[in-house]
């Protein structure tokens, strides 16, 4: 009973310091430590999410060690891959997410968890989605870097407390909403990827990949045989002049790079343009 009267004492002081630092610069660290401390992870990354625009960094306390790896490429495209934003597109409710219950069947065999992921150093990673009307969202990625995997036993105290964190994230973005200038949109690129080279099917088969889709999975979701997604697998791999899902990955994320400012063109022709002009 002490031991939990003490944890209530603590849990109410990290709320006192979050609460005292609306609309200030500082917020999210005082919110990142309520986190922290309710779950038991040692990182956190919060950024703000849009249907329209690519995620805005708010904050993170990510080890230098990692940052490089982490935070820039995600937020330069790679975010579109990630089961957090899928949900996100998906209309998902406010939660608490474990990762390892959200990813796709074949997340960690894919190219955008050995190309991107793996490097993150993260161990385990669970997020808050905080919906903040049809078209925004707060997501706060929880990584755990320097130990095993928590359970979900960890996620429970963080799970009671997100009505609190949830109020407090709304209260914080409304008061910032007027200073944001958020950056060029992804989203499109994504969906234009390889828009003038490829079918409109063989387009479908590379979204699911790319967002972690093992061949079973995409044949469910598009209703057709794993022979035929195989079949498809092999098209655009010689339309595109590639031999591994891990080129796929590479050419993706370098085209979507270069993306001029919301544009409504193939991120891919545009690429390819650049960097291997016709004679």
């Amino acid at each position: 009973m002490a031991k939990s009267k003490l944890v209530e004492q603590a849990w109410q002081t990290h709320v006192s310091h979050a609460i005292e630092n609306l609309s200030r610069e500082d917020f999210y660290s005082s919110f990142a430590s309520c986190c922290e401390y309710l779950s038991g992870y040692d990182s956190t990354l919060v950024v703000w999410l849009s249907r329209e625009h690519k995620p805005l960094h708010l904050f993170d306390n990510i080890p230098t060690l990692y940052l490089s790896q982490t935070q820039p490429p995600w937020i330069n495209g790679a975010y579109l891959l990630d089961p957090y934003y899928q949900l996100f597109l998906s209309n998902a409710p406010s939660a608490v997410y474990r990762l390892e219950d959200v990813m796709p069947d074949n997340f960690f065999e894919t190219d955008y968890a050995k190309s991107y992921y793996h490097d993150t150093g993260l161990i385990d990673e669970c997020g808050l989605l905080i919906n903040l009307g049809d078209d925004h969202a707060v997501l706060v990625s929880l990584g755990l870097r320097s130990q095993g995997k928590l359970s979900e036993i960890c996620t429970r105290d963080i799970t009671s407390a997100l009505p609190t964190l949830a109020s407090l994230c709304r209260k914080q973005q409304s008061a910032a909403n007027g200073e944001i200038n958020f950056s060029a949109p992804l989203d499109k690129a994504f969906r234009n990827f390889g828009r003038d080279h490829l079918s409109k099917r063989e387009r479908e088969v590379i979204q699911l990949l790319l967002k972690g889709h093992s061949n079973k999975s995409i044949a469910q979701l598009l209703n057709i045989s794993v022979d035929t997604v195989k079949v498809f697998n092999k098209r655009f791999h010689l339309k595109l002049g590639i031999s591994s899902q891990a080129e796929l990955f590479s050419l993706f994320l370098e085209s979507i790079s270069m993306i001029p400012f919301d544009a409504d063109i193939d991120p891919l022709t545009h690429y390819l343009e650049i960097t291997r002009p016709s004679s």
